[in-house]
């Protein structure tokens, strides 16, 4: 709940007011605001978050279209639809729910077109290239403002001090810098421009915890076959072991002098080929490489060091493995901290078991939270990405409590797990619609967890799996079933999804987290992260092994709907969770 910021309905209304008056000046019918900052982060603090001056959402990720005439409107997916709901002013904002079939991107392009927008701003150190040309081709024409267009007008906060970086040791990590690059480049003429602040750590070996829920740090980077060229501003602390490191090369400056920088690399080295990712390059970035290189030279790359990167290799593997098993104590000694509580008659509240959850994470040496830790008592479990618990809402015994949560640990991975529990002991009777949607939502997370499929297995057809069981009772949820996990909680590389065409390949690590959400009553999401092997038995097809091992809820399961392939699947689940001393059955 790091809402570091607060505005009033007042204040987001008067910086809706300021932009459409620069909006009329400039003769904008439009403007678009991102949620990114100028790296494209998925998490971006509040104080650096245009959408949410204007706005007040504060849900990770969602598009902004702002009319000249009109109310705001914010787009957001399934995960968002309450909150956002719950969040905004309505007079001034309109949201517009995105269905799973479909994205917030592509609803407001699809707007663009039908409201007869001719003249579109947007931010083009906010944008990035790869959506700049959907815009592009459905609005007549496009307008670049600068941030500091906006500042005249908002008064933005100003982000905190920057931590110093961390060299992770080999141990933690697998290969360096250079191991990485010869194997990425052929020749010593091409090159890759980087703005994937979790790509940049990764191909760094270094942490620097700069962002909420983080691990990375804020640079920009060109790696070559022989050399990374990490840029970073004067803010930045660098320590000095850290420079020494063979591959690297650390340049200190003001991110307004990065062209000057990239020409010299440029006389230098002669490069014909650099690659970039245009789904995470700014508009503004692209135009600097355009002048320095030429469109000749540049080379889209989509996903560009994911290809690599989503490929754990066995020691990052092994550190992964680490980190879930403190992971999993903290969760599960979080849950029972709640059902002692209950059973103690001891008053504890929604906010009690968000910090809670922190708490235990701090027991198990955790270095910071890899994502705001969703703990939805009661109805607010519905809320897909509840983020505000509050200290009014008491736990009690019939609660049914969805808790998401994640940290991270030695390595700088992050860990990721969602357990849905119930408060009270088996001996309180949870009501059976509560019984029934928990029990259909671990149905799906054991047909897709323990699926086995041919290599190269598109996301679509797993994503199927996970859904099955829930559907033939009328059930459905509107968000992946499953996301990649690496330095950043959300990695790209590997998605479980109904319109992921995306490979599954040995090495991925991936979420499976299917759920069912009824506003009003309550939600359940069963989360374990998994990563793919190839099977041990049968040539050329692949199974999925969990990183994570907590118990589900007995209170919650109803055997009698599960047929005797998942009850035995469950028993060897809980077997090992019981060895681990984190199965809920334990508890009394």
């Amino acid at each position: 709940m790091k809402k570091s910021i607060s505005l009033s309905n007042q204040t987001i209304k008067s910086h809706i007011k300021s932009l459409k008056k620069i909006m009329g000046e400039r003769h904008l019918d439009a403007m678009y605001i991102s949620s990114f900052d100028p790296f494209l982060n998925e998490y971006v603090p509040l104080e650096d978050n245009h959408r949410y001056y204007i706005t007040g959402f504060t849900g990770s990720m969602a598009e902004v279209l702002v009319p000249l005439e009109g109310k705001v409107r914010l787009y957001v997916d399934g995960r968002y639809h309450e909150q956002a709901d719950l969040e905004v002013d309505h007079e001034e904002i309109e949201v517009m729910k995105c269905g799973g079939d479909g994205s917030t991107t592509g609803d407001l392009v699809k707007d663009i077109t039908a409201l007869g927008i001719k003249r579109l701003g947007y931010e083009a150190d906010r944008t990035s290239l790869g959506f700049l040309k959907r815009m592009a081709n459905a609005a007549h024409e496009i307008v670049a403002l600068g941030s500091h267009e906006l500042a005249q007008v908002i008064a933005f906060e100003k982000l905190p001090e920057l931590k110093p970086l961390q060299f992770i040791p080999r141990e933690f990590r697998g290969r360096d810098t250079l191991e990485k690059t010869r194997a990425i480049f052929k020749t010593d003429t091409e090159a890759m421009y980087l703005t994937a602040l979790d790509s940049i750590a990764w191909i760094t070996n270094c942490r620097g915890y700069h962002l909420p829920f983080l691990s990375s740090f804020y640079a920009r980077a060109l790696i070559t076959k022989e050399k990374a060229y990490i840029f970073v501003t004067p803010e930045t602390p660098v320590p000095a072991s850290i420079k020494k490191e063979f591959g690297l090369e650390f340049i200190v400056l003001p991110f307004a002098e990065l062209n000057k920088e990239l020409e010299r690399i440029q006389n230098t080295l002669h490069l014909q080929t650099v690659w970039f990712d245009p789904g995470m390059i700014n508009a503004a970035d692209f135009g600097m490489l355009v002048k320095i290189f030429g469109t000749e030279r540049l080379l889209e790359k989509a996903g560009g060091l994911y290809e690599w990167q989503s490929i754990k290799e066995p020691v990052e593997i092994q550190q992964m493995e680490a980190s879930f098993k403190r992971s999993d104590k903290a969760i599960f000694n979080t849950i029972k901290w709640v059902k002692d509580s209950i059973k103690a008659s001891k008053r504890i509240t929604e906010l009690d078991l968000y910090h809670e959850t922190s708490k235990k994470y701090d027991e198990q040496g955790s270095r910071d939270q890899s994502f705001n830790t969703i703990a939805g008592v009661g109805p607010n479990g519905s809320i897909i990405h509840y983020g505000n618990p509050s200290d009014q809402v008491l736990i009690k015994s019939d609660d049914m409590i969805l808790l998401d949560s994640g940290g991270y640990f030695d390595g700088g991975f992050a860990t990721d797990t969602t357990r849905t529990f119930f408060a009270g002991s088996a001996s309180d009777k949870a009501d059976p619609k509560k019984i029934e949607i928990y029990t259909l939502v671990l149905k799906g997370l054991l047909a897709c967890q323990n699926a086995i499929f041919p290599d190269g297995t598109k996301g679509i057809v797993l994503d199927g799996l996970a859904r099955a069981p829930l559907r033939k009772k009328g059930y459905d949820y509107a968000h992946g079933t499953g996301h990649g996990i690496g330095i950043h909680v959300h990695e790209p590389g590997v998605r479980i999804s109904s319109i992921s065409n995306v490979p599954m390949k040995a090495g991925q690590a991936v979420s499976i987290e299917p759920g069912i959400y009824l506003p009003g009553f309550g939600g359940v999401r069963l989360e374990n992260i998994v990563y793919v092997e190839k099977h041990p038995v049968y040539p050329g097809m692949l199974r999925f092994k969990p990183f994570v091992y907590i118990g589900f809820d007995p209170a919650l399961v109803d055997m009698k709907l599960l047929n005797d392939e998942e009850k035995a699947l469950l028993e060897d689940y809980e077997a090992e969770c019981l060895k681990r001393g984190t199965s809920l059955r334990a508890l009394k």
